[in-house]
């Protein structure tokens, strides 16, 4: 019973591990931003697109083509045995929690808490136009942590902690909600961006952060209320599927009281923490200069899941108030998995020796960003940026075995790259003095010498920062989303993850989900995604091949960001003609190829497509085309 239990619960936690789930074939796109000979969705050439180089020899050609053509066939027989001869039957036989409501009679425009953002796109700041920012984070413990257990939200379920790591000052970590607010003085109303520690939150949490301020947003013009998540792999489980899913899932097929897999006490923390976070930093709120630059992170962050295709760029917002007494706040944004302190989740050795499953938590990198930051005298915030299936690279961090486990490894990559960011617009002689000022965390007085060791700003280039236009334009767009993937259809029709399960009379399941675009100044444009957008999808290549619509920075422009996982937790988003739920991807790189499980946690072969469809239509809608 034990080894079942330990099945299924794996399979629970595959399959749900964003949450349930999303995506309606969006409404079609203005012609410019389709591809030229997209076809339909059943339409896709199997043999489409494959690519040579006329620098191979024929008989390397000849084995590029049968790789790919391989890859093909095994992918749309995997996607057929799993999704369709298993997946369909079970998805209309298993019973539904009480939790499910009826699609035909949902009513989408009286769903509440949805934000629209601004009410107009302007095309220039206005004429007293200034940058306004307030900046505040708050705890998102439980007040019952280091008492009661909490299920660590990644990996295998049910592994429950009690104890947060320590930094190198013997600090405990603490799970945060970090929040800047931000206008631009055109009286349109303020934005509120929170990025929380955590792997995820479905649509439903998020609007019962915003349910939490809704008369705060109404008295204050708050017209954007964003919820990002740092997406780390060893904090408290927000997404339900790590905290007993076996039982909680027969509990709620039996038609009991609902029991959630997303622990009440901790989702109240959370919420309380964000709440009291933005009210905060719009009262805190003051007149300064947003400075922006960004640098190459390329030797820190590799994606591991073909087509190789990744924004290895560092993007940077500084704001600098007028009133040289209240901080900077540090604003971060790079597309990486923040897992460094999992490395060894399954083998970790305890202080006893004794090898097992890592029993303590920690808010990875993130943590040991903010404290150079905060040591430089500088506020920070990071949102998880495009990290489709990035991770962190170490890079010149591992500095030859000092990182001698796993969560040494996250303390000094979170080290180097809070020196990187907040170092990138510096001198070396002003980044030596930077270093002595944070009390040199990478140890280069005493390693310099040290065989292997780097000094985190060798090579790192001298950026300089540009000023940007008060100018914030966002909007955002819900809308009804299929659930394609019936692994996903099952467990959400049981109700662990918190997402709005929605079933139309003949048993399909939809829920709601959201996009969002923004501009700031002209210095950047941000699609803001629900999901985990793999970088194809943002600047094409040969993975974006049978894509219906074009890349997004050869409709937008270079200048082009994507901020994932912000309002929902979607799940990897990639090509549809890419889509496998467990197979092969072809490796032009090395010409082999690597196995893909990754859409197994996604709500389906349409959600890239959905999501582009309806995030051009929203730019189409603000900007006119």
């Amino acid at each position: 019973m034990k080894k079942l239990r330990m099945i299924l619960s794996v399979l629970l936690c595959l399959s749900l591990l964003f949450g349930s789930v999303s995506a309606v074939f969006a409404a079609a796109a203005p012609d410019e931003v389709k591809q030229e000979g997209a076809g339909t969705y059943a339409s896709y050439d199997l043999f489409a697109n494959l690519k040579t180089d006329e620098t191979q020899s024929r008989s390397e050609q000849a084995m590029s083509r049968f790789k790919q053509i391989l890859a093909k066939i095994l992918n749309l027989l995997s996607n057929f045995l799993i999704n369709k001869a298993i997946g369909k039957p079970l998805a209309l036989t298993v019973p539904a929690a009480k939790t499910v409501r009826q699609y035909e009679t949902f009513d989408l425009d009286a769903y509440g808490d949805f934000y629209a953002g601004t009410d107009q796109f302007l095309t220039e700041p206005a004429s007293d136009a200034v940058w306004r920012l307030g900046y505040s984070e708050k705890s998102i413990m439980p007040a019952d942590f280091g008492i009661k257990p909490y299920a660590k939200g990644a990996y295998l379920p049910d592994v429950y902690c009690t104890e947060m790591y320590k930094d190198d000052d013997g600090e405990a970590e603490e799970l945060r909600v970090r929040t800047i607010v931000l206008d631009d003085g055109s009286g349109r109303g303020s934005a509120a961006f929170c990025a929380v520690d955590a792997m995820g939150l479905a649509n439903t949490d998020v609007r019962l952060i915003r349910a939490a301020l809704a008369d705060f947003a109404a008295a204050h013009n708050l017209v954007s209320i964003n919820v990002d998540c740092t997406h780390i792999h060893t904090g408290i489980d927000s997404q339900g599927v790590w905290n007993r899913p076996v039982t909680h899932a027969l509990n709620n097929m039996l038609k009991l009281d609902v029991e959630y897999g997303v622990d009440r006490t901790f989702l109240q923390a959370v919420i309380d923490g964000a709440k009291a976070s933005v009210e905060e930093a719009y009262a805190a709120m003051t007149e300064g200069t947003l400075w922006y630059s960004a640098v190459n992170i390329g030797k820190y962050v590799w994606d591991r899941t073909a087509p190789i295709c990744l924004d290895d760029m560092l993007y940077k917002l500084e704001f600098v108030p007028e009133d040289e007494a209240v901080k900077p706040t540090l604003i971060t944004t790079f597309g990486c998995h923040p897992e460094s302190a999992s490395f060894d989740w399954d083998s970790y050795v305890d202080e006893n020796g004794k090898k097992g499953f890592d029993k303590k938590l920690s808010a990875d990198f993130i943590w040991y960003m903010e404290k150079v930051a905060n040591a430089a005298g500088r506020n920070f915030i990071f949102i998880q940026g495009d990290v489709g299936t990035v991770t962190s690279g170490r890079g010149l961090s591992n500095d030859n075995g000092l990182d001698t486990d796993a969560h040494s490894t996250a303390m000094r990559y979170g080290y180097e790259m809070g020196y990187i960011a907040l170092g990138l617009n510096m001198t070396e002689e002003e980044r030596i003095a930077l270093n002595a000022e944070t009390c040199d965390r990478l140890g280069i007085e005493e390693n310099a010498d040290r065989a292997g060791y780097t000094k985190w700003y060798d090579g790192l280039p001298t950026v300089e920062a540009t000023a940007v236009s008060p100018l914030l334009n966002i909007a955002h767009r819900q809308f009804f989303c299929p659930i394609d993937n019936n692994v996903v259809a099952i467990l959400g029709k049981t109700a662990i993850a918190d997402n709005l399960m929605l079933r139309t009379y003949l048993g399909q399941f939809y829920t709601v989900t959201e996009v969002g675009y923004m501009e700031i100044g002209d210095a950047l444009k941000v699609y803001l995604s629900p999901g985990e957008t793999f970088t194809e999808l943002l600047k094409g290549g040969s993975g974006i091949a049978g894509f219906p619509y074009k890349a997004i920075r050869e409709v937008l422009g270079e200048n082009t960001i994507v901020f994932d996982l912000m309002n929902d937790a979607a799940g990897y988003v990639a090509n549809d003609a890419n889509f496998v739920m467990a197979g092969l991807q072809y490796n032009e790189n090395s010409g082999e190829l690597d196995s893909d499980t990754w859409c197994l946690i996604s709500y389906g072969k349409r959600a890239g497509s959905t999501f582009i469809g309806n995030f051009y239509e929203l730019v189409n809608e603000k900007t006119g085309g």
